[in-house]
């Protein structure tokens, strides 16, 4: 198979600061991934802000986890919705993959990712929220578990450093990733998910 890049976008390149999701953003992104897969690599994409596109319609101030995960729901109907349209602009067919923790023991995990991946889809992977709040303690130890499980050449984070309230992990979080992935020999990087061409210039 041809190499495997995981990538995870976080909360903080996706949403705008009144929690909309930023179309021009990814719509970029699409373009890239569309040039990657031209020129032979695959992608796996591990998307965050379901929580907080979902704050948008569901007053979760209040701390309380069940409207958390009524909000991520609605939040997650938005991500694949618009992700689809766009990517699908681009000729890219994704697919929605949502997972709790204990989902990654079934072999059949890795199998159906491959078969997207041989299929020239575009895997979108994200937590189930709304069956188990962060059971992954974030999408960077997601993001880490799926590169693992792919035997992936990469794992890059995009992010601006800047965190986002709805969401977990971080600045300390993403440390704990590199150094995890580090002693599996798989190469981690963190870059700024805003720059131009940023996927192309860190993949090729």
């Amino acid at each position: 198979m041809k190499k495997i890049f995981v990538v995870k976008i976080g909360s903080s390149v996706l949403l705008t600061e009144r929690n909309k999701l930023d179309e021009y953003r990814v719509g970029h992104i699409a373009s890239q991934v569309a040039s990657l897969k031209e020129a032979g690599f695959n992608l796996v994409l591990v998307i965050s802000g379901a929580v907080g596109l979902g704050s948008n319609f569901i007053d979760i101030n209040n701390k309380d986890l069940i409207k958390k995960r009524v909000a991520a729901g609605i939040g997650q109907a938005i991500l694949i919705s618009y992700f689809n349209m766009i990517f699908k602009d681009k000729n890219l067919q994704v697919a929605q993959v949502l997972l709790t923790k204990k989902d990654l023991n079934s072999k059949d995990i890795t199998n159906i990712l491959k078969c997207y991946l041989h299929a020239g889809f575009i895997p979108l992977i994200n937590e189930n929220d709304v069956v188990d709040l962060n059971s992954f303690s974030g999408n960077d130890f997601l993001g880490a578990e799926i590169t693992s499980l792919l035997n992936a050449k990469k794992f890059i984070m995009l992010s601006t450093m800047k965190g986002s309230e709805y969401g977990v992990g971080g600045g300390e979080a993403k440390q704990e990733v590199i150094e995890l992935l580090k002693r599996k020999n798989i190469e981690t990087e963190i870059v700024d998910g805003k720059l131009k061409n940023i996927l192309l210039k860190t993949i090729i």
